[in-house]
């Protein structure tokens, strides 16, 4: 074990898919044996957890193949593609939950479930906000929205967990329809996680620009190279994990063509070994004249 890597994206996932399956078989068994709803429907929550991992993985596996003719830029997307499977996978399974929990409130289905549902209740929750720091911090030193992703799905199990516990309890008290109760408000945690995990996926795929401090942090490291007079145009885009830089730049026109791309070189150098998660730097050099800047006054 001392040759792995648990700050992997691909080991996390792993550990990931691992628990999510022991959990899943644990938490359905309590649910059926304990006689709880809410403990079933957080059982449903972990066998689509269990998929989604998997779905993150073998993305993971297919992000990392070099570029190819036909995909000139790499394979790095499939994590967003990833990503947006896995939110929509949430929000599915967080919508057939709330739908069962209306059916059991509607036709006064209540019972009182057993302490098993309610050890695991608690293990559920302090296992999966483990598995969410885990995974966040992966995710965030890797740069990989599919591990975020992931890693969010992992908290919102912690709290509906903490909802599963809350029915359990107020079941085994009296309030028998409190458990149901709980499942309705489990669905309405999932669904409200799918949707946040939806848009800044949504917004990878539609070459949405990434945030000011990025293109700042560009600019600036850019500027401090000597030559350039201003940077004219600056595109980010992102693909899974990694950034593509298109920048045009502004040099001195009396340059020559070789002073230009020497420029140029640098500046592409420059970004990749400063910035985090760069794939590519293209430079365009423009002829930088004086006139310009009362043009842009």
């Amino acid at each position: 074990m001392s040759g792995v890597n648990f700050y992997d994206s691909k080991t996390c996932t792993l550990v990931g898919l691992g628990v999510n399956i022991v959990l899943a078989i644990f938490k359905m068994l309590a649910g059926i044996l304990g006689f709880s709803y809410a403990m079933i429907a957080d059982a449903i929550d972990s066998i689509s957890d269990c998929l989604a991992t998997g779905t993150v993985y073998v993305s993971l596996r297919i992000g990392e193949k070099p570029a190819d003719e036909s995909h000139p830029y790499g394979h790095a997307n499939a994590e967003t593609i990833a990503a947006f499977i896995v939110a929509l996978i949430i929000l599915a399974t967080g919508v057939f939950v709330g739908i069962s929990a209306v059916h059991l409130i509607v036709h006064k289905h209540f019972e009182t479930p057993a302490t098993i549902a309610l050890v695991a209740a608690i293990a559920s929750i302090v296992v999966k906000e483990g598995l969410f720091r885990y995974t966040l911090k992966v995710g965030k030193r890797n740069n990989s929205p599919a591990v975020i992703a992931t890693a969010w799905d992992h908290r919102s199990d912690a709290y509906s967990s903490v909802a599963v516990l809350a029915g359990i309890l107020g079941a085994r008290l009296g309030y028998q329809y409190l458990d149901p109760v709980a499942g309705l408000i489990v669905s309405a945690f999932i669904i409200r996680v799918s949707l946040t995990l939806l848009r800044p996926n949504i917004g990878v795929l539609m070459d949405e620009r990434p945030s000011s401090a990025i293109l700042d942090q560009i600019r600036t490291t850019a500027l401090e190279i000597g030559g350039i007079k201003s940077i004219d145009d600056l595109k980010v885009h992102r693909r899974g994990s990694r950034f593509t830089i298109d920048v045009e730049i502004a040099v001195n026109s009396k340059l020559t063509v070789e002073q230009g791309h020497g420029v140029a070189v640098e500046v592409r150098s420059r970004l990749m070994d400063t910035l985090e998660h760069i794939q590519d730097v293209m430079v365009h050099v423009n002829p930088y004249k004086t006139e310009q800047v009362s043009k842009k006054k």
